[in-house]
């Protein structure tokens, strides 16, 4: 075997730092996580997988939508 054949598949994830400003940021969207019990209370930033044939971009905008309800326009 080959490590090919027994390593899974690398998946894409993307996540978003949303700030009040690019230039002089003063906040920062973070959501506190209630499941699965070994992470709830932890932080953190919205995202998630990236699906198949779905660009980077594409998939971040889709998170934020789902995750927040919002449009976002990305920064540098």
């Amino acid at each position: 075997m080959t490590l090919r054949e027994t390593a899974p598949a690398l998946r894409q994830i993307v996540g978003a730092a949303i700030v009040d400003s690019l230039s002089r940021p003063t906040a920062l969207l973070v959501a506190r996580r209630t499941a699965p019990e070994q992470f709830a209370g932890m932080w953190e930033f919205p995202g998630g997988k990236v699906e198949s044939g779905e660009s980077c971009t594409d998939a971040l905008h889709r998170e934020l939508r789902e995750e927040l309800g919002v449009d976002v326009s990305l920064g540098a």
